[in-house]
């Protein structure tokens, strides 16, 4: 739920201009015809190319969904040349009696690259419609009388073969136009009478335009008669199309003259019938009734036009919607389209009547308005509840100060509805038993009722409580699905109107007694409050709609009114709208912000941290943030009080009541309870600054009750069994981390520390050099009571936990592993080293037993304490059970986790930098395993992790020994076609370039020409030191390693990287002959070097062939007869077709531009090769010396004619014999 690092709104904003001018500029190219002196003509086109308009569409116009306000200034220009441009195309299609569909139908390929220009128009007009909306961009269309008909007729014509743009546009157009204010009769060119059609004796018979629709059709004008069946027709389809027809229907329907032709009486109803009728007929139809309904009601709000109508209305629409056997109300879009007409209805009643009780029948229409309305709150569909809760605000609107009461009244307690009080938690409430979607209608409608400011203010007391409880409202499936987004979305939306639209003297006058919980100081205002509350949604919230929606609520709050918040303007400016879209920034960062602006906003968020939107959060990741930030704001906290120790000791009691309170099936619980103490744990040597006083009583009781604490948690873990033990686990071990300051604190005050020392914390004792925790294993006397139980119980627990694949857990075990390693006595720690030296050693004679996750970390964490043992050999030791294990375990995953603990501990404990001698082969083996199984290219991990290793050592030393020995490999790595791997070896070859151009590199993308650019003339980039060793003597040194990873990503590469390194290549060969000489020598030394490896062998081949295709291969220097050779040696009895093509293209490439005895050596070759008895490469032998013929003389050209007119896959021997000799290829015996 995060958004990205630099959100599309942002980005939309930089490019938009960009975007604006390149459609001002490609929108007349696109319309009209060029001119032959380059500018546009007025001449409209009849076809356009259908990727043009998807380009112009995709490209131009989508992006500006995110903002569409930044097209206003433009769309009255746009439109109106669209507009313009599609009347002349119907113009020109009447005038020349041109379809304006493709003329040949059958063409599919025709039809799909071109499409006429009222279509791609249409396409065009829908996506500004789209963008920006109907009703803001219908204004810019054209709208001259004279083009209504040509319109209709277009809009008519052919409706199977046109698309649903172009109709929706046709329709929505018409809709336009109708606003002409003269009478139709005197703007249509026919009548009725026009229309009517002869019987088969001459006479005349009436024609029925529309069943149903009672008219006298013969006094209707021609554009009525028209328009009414085809918006019709239209009204009852499944698309867009529905609303323009909609909107031409209650356009014709409303005008004056077309009322007094009884057309809105007939329309009306029509209607109604149709809603009543019996027979079955499309949903989508009735549909279309009820939005024709709706929209005829809300358009003449304000005339008398529908008042005859209401109650027949109101009875038909809400009898269909009571009807639960009715199959229409299952549809959503119709269950929406009844609330408004229901809506439209009260509205015009509210309208007429200023006392209701005078009404008899408009009281009872509006009281059961509501009563519906307020049922259609717990609707299962969004669109439905949305439109309850909208229509419910606008009729309170109207109602009297004491009747709008009544409503927000019933709101009010359809959401104390099965709320229940939950007595673990001091009567907070429990909403286990509501209705998640109820919640969600009646959370929005109370949001639009204060949106319309119809609640007085003495009911804002309850209001803003229910409004806190939506704001952290949270239900969740079995699944663990969540459905409470859209409730706390809608209290967002509530707080944010309440703070616009009710002033701070109302506000600050509200009681807050009943709001006043432990988070929140006693004689806080209502707008504090809320305040912090926002604070805590905003950064803790897994939604990240919901935590800037909360920050946006937050900003109008304290903006509206100033000075009532603590810190107001700061805080605005911490909780930012933009730093609180990346959740983990927005736990830790923007939470301890806000934290040291004022305790009050840390005091709320450590509360809800113990909640579902902290430690009971479903994502993992999540909860490591949680604990962290719980940690961090808890030793912030601790600061401001006299006692720190105090405030961290309720801290510690509070999670382990938690810990106590949950059941065995609450593990993801569990989990971020732990990594919480552990947090809090973290910050126990900042809140005694470093130095304890270890005579201090609070110091002794706090050491004491939390190293029980530990101990209590660990004797759990090991024995008890939870449904997911790696999360328990993996909590445990951070607890084990973080718990080092304690036990330090434990052995000074027992008197068996042998001198002071200066507490750490657990994770900053893990990146100490080994150097700082050997003194620090030295300074520690004997280990006694309750460390000793710690040692004991952490051993049984990696016993079990070292032997894990999960990586989330290997990482956290193995550092929990050295912190026992630090408080074990001597002879302890050296048998458990010999033994994780003993495990790591020897292979498992069992594939069910995994050892190479856990033990092969803690084994080389170990390395930093090594000196501490009695044996001295011990480093020895773990060195060669790596090294045996590297050479007698072969599988993967195995060498993926030796190189893993070895790169992960280089910085800790030395053992990879100590060693070099040692680990050096491996590493050099892992950046050259190429294995490859069922699963694929799983060597591609081996080499990851050995870059990886190799950046370890060259940050520390980019010179010498380790450069020379792996940089070549590195090369290679750096061009081959993995991304993954060529992007970790980019990073590493940084490491030994010259200062200057490390971040040019870094920044060029490493699929890009550039890239493959520079290593092609690396030498000259790296450090002096580099450069200057004899593995960089000659071209051929270093270029036959780069060009053996190059070739996979010039012939096997997806497209984009084929393209790339072939094009640098190219570019490369072409600044200098001398260049190409060496390119093609290293190429054709690997083809000698790589004779059985066809992983390179073959793509060697067709760079080859594609230089020769290039023509950029040197007649002089090279020597043909040799490379034909290694050509021939490369084909010989391969079953590999693909090895075959490219050894044929090299042949005709050496033919081409070759000299000497490599020419005939290359046509004898092309001559046996003919003979094949593979069809398939046959014919690609023709295909080349087809090529051969035709760039030769005029006597060449004519040996090609032999070619034609044969398939030569299928042909005799006999005849490929008389061809091979006709055309002089010796050999072919």
């Amino acid at each position: 739920m995060d958004a990205p690092v630099e959100d599309s709104d942002i980005k939309l904003q930089k490019v938009s201009a960009d975007l604006i001018s390149e459609f001002d500029a490609r929108l007349p190219l696109f319309l009209f015809r060029r001119q032959r002196g380059g500018g546009t003509s007025t001449k409209v086109r009849r076809q356009v190319t259908a990727r043009e308009a998807d380009r112009l569409i995709a490209g131009c116009l989508d992006p500006f969904q995110e903002l569409p306000q930044l097209l206003d200034p433009h769309l009255s220009r746009w439109v109106s040349l669209l507009s313009s441009a599609f009347i002349s195309s119907l113009a020109l299609a009447s005038s020349t009696s041109h379809s304006l569909l493709n003329d040949d139908e059958t063409n599919s390929e025709r039809e799909g690259l071109l499409i006429p220009l009222t279509r791609a128009i249409s396409k065009i007009i829908y996506t500004l419609c789209k963008v920006r909306g109907e009703k803001v961009v219908v204004r810019f269309l054209g709208n001259e009388v004279s083009w209504l008909e040509p319109l209709l007729s277009f809009t008519e014509s052919n409706h199977r073969s046109k698309t649903w743009e172009e109709r929706y546009v046709g329709l929505l157009w018409l809709s336009h136009l109708l606003f002409a204010p003269f009478d139709l009769a005197t703007i249509s060119s026919n009548n009725y009478e026009d229309a009517e059609d002869a019987d088969d004796d001459g006479g005349k018979k009436d024609k029925t335009v529309v069943e149903g629709l009672d008219l006298q059709w013969e006094k209707l004008p021609g554009i009525t008669v028209r328009v009414l069946p085809l918006a019709i027709q239209y009204l009852a389809s499944p698309g867009k199309e529905r609303d323009a027809a909609k909107a031409l229907l209650v356009r014709l329907a409303l005008r004056r003259d077309m009322q007094e032709l009884g057309v809105l009486d007939s329309m009306v109803r029509w209607a109604l019938r149709a809603l009543r009728q019996k027979e079955e007929k499309s949903p989508y139809h009735y549909i279309g009734v009820l939005s024709f309904l709706a929209g005829v009601l809300t358009s003449s709000a304000d005339t008398s036009d529908m008042d005859p109508y209401l109650v027949m209305v109101f009875h038909a629409v809400h009898g269909a919607a009571e009807n639960a056997q009715d199959s229409v109300m299952t549809s959503a879009l119709a269950r929406k389209a009844v609330i408004k007409v229901i809506r439209a209805v009260a509205v015009l009643f509210l309208r007429g009547n200023k006392d209701l009780y005078e009404d008899a029948v408009g009281l009872g229409l509006v009281e059961t308005t509501i009563g519906f309305l307020l049922d259609c709150l717990g609707d299962n569909d969004t669109p439905v509840r949305f439109a309850a809760s909208k229509a419910l605000s606008i009729i309170a609107l109207r109602l009297e100060q004491y009747m709008a009461s009544q409503v927000v009244e019933a709101v009010l307690e359809g959401l104390n509805k099965n709320v229940l009080r939950d007595k673990k938690t001091h009567g907070k409430k429990d909403l286990s038993a509501v209705d998640p979607l109820e919640w969600h209608g009646l959370m929005l409608t109370l949001s639009h009722l204060l949106y319309r400011r119809s609640p007085p203010a003495d009911q804002l007391v309850d209001i803003v409580q229910a409004l806190i409880t939506g704001l952290s409202f949270e239900r969740r499936a079995l699944s663990g699905g969540s459905s409470g987004t859209n409730v706390r979305d809608a209290a967002c939306f509530g707080i944010w109107a309440m703070a616009r639209r009710y002033t701070t003297a109302e506000l600050l006058a509200v009681p807050t007694d009943s709001l006043i919980t432990g988070a929140h100081a006693q004689g806080s205002s209502v707008l504090q409050i809320t305040a912090t509350e926002l604070v805590a949604a905003a950064c803790l919230d897994p939604a990240g709609n919901i935590r800037r929606g909360s920050s946006a609520a937050l900003q109008e709050m304290i903006g509206r009114h100033p000075d009532t918040v603590t810190e107001g303007i700061w805080v605005v400016q911490t909780v930012d709208y933009h730093a609180v879209a990346l959740r983990a920034r927005a736990l830790q960062d923007v939470a301890f912000g806000v934290t040291k602006l004022s305790p009050r906003y840390g005091e709320a968020i450590l509360d809800a941290l113990l909640g579902w939107r902290g430690v009971g959060d479903i994502d993992a990741a999540s909860r490591r943030a949680v604990g962290a930030s719980f940690g961090a704001l808890t030793a912030e906290l601790a600061l401001t009080t006299p006692d720190p120790l105090r405030r961290l000791q309720q801290t510690v009691n509070l999670v382990r009541d938690a810990l106590q309170s949950l059941q065995a099936r609450q593990v993801e619980e569990r989990h971020g309870l732990l990594i919480s103490v552990s947090g809090v744990f973290d910050g126990f040597p900042s809140a005694t600054c470093g130095q304890a006083d270890y005579k201090n009583e609070s110091f002794i009781n706090f050491v004491s009750s939390c190293i029980n604490i530990v101990l209590e948690i660990l004797d759990d873990c090991n024995s008890k069994t939870y449904r997911r033990p790696e999360l328990v686990a993996e909590g445990a071990s951070r607890l084990i981390i973080s718990a080092a300051p304690i036990l330090q604190a434990a052995m000074s005050i027992s008197g068996t520390q042998n001198s002071p020392t200066t507490l750490r914390s657990g994770p900053e004792l893990i990146e100490e050099n080994a150097g700082e925790i050997t003194q620090l294993v030295k300074a520690l006397g004997e280990r006694q009571g309750p460390v000793k139980e710690f040692v004991r119980l952490a051993r049984t627990y990696f016993a079990k936990w070292l032997l894990t694949q999960d990586p989330d857990l290997i990482t956290p075990a193995a550092d929990a592993a050295l912190i026992m390693l630090i408080f074990s006595n001597d002879s302890e720690r050296e048998e458990i080293v010999k033994e994780w030296a003993g495990i790591v050693r020897h292979r498992p004679t069992s594939s069910r037993v995994a050892t190479w996750g856990g033990h092969f970390s803690a084994l080389a964490m170990s390395y930093s304490i090594a000196s501490t043992l009695l044996t001295f050999q011990i480093k020895k030791l773990i060195c060669d059970a790596f090294v045996e294990r590297w050479n007698t375990d072969l599988f993967t995953d195995v060498h993926v986790a030796v190189l893993q603990s070895l790169t992960r501990s280089n910085s800790k404990s030395g053992l990879l930098r100590d060693n070099t001698d040692i680990f050096l082969p491996l590493i050099a083996e892992g950046l050259d395993d190429y294995t490859t199984t069922a699963q694929g290219d799983v060597g591609s991990m081996v080499r990851f992790q050995a870059i990886r290793a190799t950046k370890a050592l060259w940050t520390e030393s980019p010179s010498g020994p380790l450069v020379d020995g792996l940089i070549l490999r590195i090369l290679r790595l750096a061009a081959e076609k993995l991304d993954r791997v060529r992007a970790e070896a980019q990073v590493a070859l940084s490491l030994v370039l010259k200062p200057e151009l490390k971040t040019p590199f870094l920044q060029t993308t490493f699929s890009s020409i550039p890239y493959f650019t520079f290593l092609l003339s690396l030498p000259s980039k790296l450090l002096d030191s580099v450069s200057s060793s004899p593995i960089f003597s000659t071209p051929q040194d270093w270029l036959c390693p780069l060009l053996s990873g190059y070739v996979s990503s010039a012939d096997t590469g997806n497209e984009e990287l084929v393209i790339a390194t072939r094009a640098a290549l190219l570019s490369h060969c072409l600044s200098s002959p001398a260049i190409t000489l060496d390119i093609v020598t290293a190429l054709v030394s690997n083809l000698r070097t790589h004779q059985k490896n066809d992983r390179v062998l073959v793509p060697t081949l067709e760079v080859l062939r594609f230089l020769f295709d290039m023509s950029v291969v040197p007649a002089e220097g090279t020597d043909w007869k040799k490379l034909c050779l290694l050509v021939q040696k490369a084909a010989y009895k391969t079953g590999n077709v693909r090895k075959l093509e490219a050894c044929i293209g090299v042949y005709g490439g050496v033919i081409l531009q070759g000299r000497g005895e490599g020419r005939e050596e290359a046509k004898k070759r092309l001559g046996a090769l003919m003979t094949h008895p593979w069809p398939r490469v046959r014919s690609a032998v023709v295909d080349q010396l087809w090529r051969v013929c035709s760039s030769g003389d005029g006597s060449e050209a004519g040996k090609g004619e032999r070619l034609l007119g044969t398939d030569w896959g299928a042909a005799s021997k006999v005849s490929i014999q008389g061809l091979v000799k006709e055309l002089g290829l010796g050999g072919a015996a």
